[in-house]
């Protein structure tokens, strides 16, 4: 009968040589089943990490962290008016396209004007007629559900063959930034009114 030390050196020579064997056949032993599950999920839990944080990123820079306020769009929308009233006293119809957004449009009482006829009118001027004054006050502005819509007050002065016309309006403006640029989507004339033969607007700022 073999010893107690035979047996055990017996039996791990044949696990030495059962190792060796695989080795050379390229069989490994196989991982204890817990160990395989763990890799498993953990390689699983580092690609969600890694989906997640790829996802996350172009999001996060499409974010704005400061929204717009209503004082900083008062400001452009003024800002943009001073430009507007500059190219109507120069009839620039280059800066009346670009600030025009394409679907723009003019609602007049009892008659509604598209982008290109509203361009096309104030482009020309009129014989003997000359657009010396357009002043734009900022009276309010609210956001919409696709920019901001302010209410203007407009004060106009047309030199004319029979002396100055005072012409003031009221009109309801939309705004919105597109592709970095802010331009008007529409302008609804709220009220208006004229004077003409020496009689002159019944304001003491006007």
């Amino acid at each position: 009968m073999k010893s107690l030390n035979q047996t055990k050196l017996s039996r791990r020579q044949f696990l030495t040589n059962a190792d060796s064997a695989r080795a050379s056949t390229g069989i490994r032993r196989k991982s204890h089943p817990g160990t395989k599950f763990s890799l498993v999920r953990f390689t699983g839990l580092v690609m969600i990490f890694m989906l997640i944080i790829a996802v996350a990123r172009p999001f996060a820079r499409g974010q704005d962290s400061s929204p717009i306020t209503a004082a900083e769009v008062r400001k452009i929308i003024a800002d943009g008016n001073r430009q507007w009233g500059k190219a109507r006293v120069e009839y620039d119809k280059k800066t009346f396209e670009k600030m025009l957004a394409a679907d723009f449009y003019v609602q007049l009482p009892g008659r509604r004007l598209t982008r290109q006829e509203f361009i096309e009118i104030i482009s020309v001027q009129l014989q003997g007629f000359k657009l010396t004054r357009f002043d734009a006050t900022v009276l309010t502005v609210q956001p919409s559900t696709d920019g901001w819509v302010a209410v203007i007050h407009e004060k106009l002065e047309i030199d004319s063959p029979d002396g100055k016309i005072y012409s003031l309006w009221i009109t309801r403006d939309g705004w919105k930034k597109m592709n970095n640029q802010w331009v008007i989507t529409f302008s609804e004339a709220i009220g208006s009114e004229q004077w003409s033969g020496g009689e002159k607007p019944p304001f003491p700022d006007w």
